[in-house]
């Protein structure tokens, strides 16, 4: 998260990087959309300190972070996943709006595209495999609109996959729904720039089982650091990463775009933007990118 709620929350979402983490951490949102095995977030010692069984104070710090998320200003989140559904989502999260980059590998072809959230309009700027299976444009239009915006609006086919995970709002109710993270544990770790940072630790539900996952939190105001999870399956890692709160991103609406109603377009084979590689749906959270 996985990458909006309602079609692709961040793969961490979700970013938190858990989003939080997607999530994101969270957003999150990330994105997750994929679950796969995770690297430790960079940015932070993969040896934690002082570790403490205590639930309840992790509890409190999970939630305290989620708090912090919702009252930002505005952040930007990374979220990277690798293996068989590997994913890189770039975001900037604001109060009422935001921007996504989101380049992914699915049946369709490598996606690259930018979302921009405008009011409640959504802006949509893509390749034509993106094109093709976020916009449900048949391929033999679709190169024509590559470079272009396509205004996409609250009750056309396309917006409940695209919409979800762009503001704060959106990346904090991301990793809440990050398939049931639960804190576990503290620890102190120490981050690249030698800042000390409080340690999450916990775990996340998966196909078959849990898998081991944490979120790193400034000691000071508990805001997201990074998230990762270390799934079990499919050889992959995927880690979300946060920078700049309180930094909120300004968007404009792009000149000359185009209304998606339009284009004469028709559901892909299982929906807007869900199908992955080799034709398995998948549902990270869609990121883009735009001028701000």
């Amino acid at each position: 998260m996985s990458p909006g709620s309602a079609g692709r929350p961040l793969k961490i979402v979700t970013a938190i990087a858990a989003t939080v983490l997607v999530g994101a951490a969270a957003g999150v949102a990330v994105a997750f959309a994929t679950r796969s095995p995770q690297s430790p977030p960079s940015g932070a010692s993969s040896t934690p300190s002082a570790t403490s069984p205590a639930t309840p104070q992790a509890s409190a710090l999970y939630q305290g972070a989620l708090r912090t998320m919702s009252g930002a200003a505005g952040f930007h989140y990374v979220s990277q996943s690798s293996g068989t559904d590997s994913e890189t989502i770039v975001g900037d999260a604001g109060p009422s709006g935001g921007r996504q980059v989101i380049t992914f590998n699915t049946s369709f072809g490598t996606e690259q595209f930018t979302l921009l959230l405008v009011g409640a309009t959504v802006y949509f700027e893509g390749n034509a495999p993106a094109i093709e299976d976020e916009l449900g444009v048949a391929a033999a239009h679709a190169a024509a609109l590559q470079g272009k915006w396509v205004t996409v609006s609250a009750g056309d086919g396309p917006y409940t996959a695209l919409q979800p995970g762009i503001t704060v709002a959106s990346q904090v109710q991301e990793i809440e729904q990050i398939d049931g993270f639960l804190p576990a544990s503290t620890s102190n770790v120490t981050t690249q720039d030698g800042a000390s940072a409080y340690r999450i630790a916990g775990s996340v539900f998966e196909p078959g089982g849990t898998a081991a996952a944490h979120l790193d939190i400034t000691t000071s105001t508990h805001q997201a650091l990074a998230f990762a999870i270390a799934a079990t399956a499919g050889g992959g890692a995927n880690t979300v990463t946060f920078t700049n709160w309180g930094t909120a991103p300004t968007v404009a609406a792009p000149s000359g775009a185009v209304a998606w109603s339009t284009l004469g377009s028709t559901p892909p084979p299982g929906g807007y933007g869900q199908t992955g590689t080799g034709g398995v749906t998948v549902t990270p959270t869609p990121t883009g990118q735009g001028t701000i």
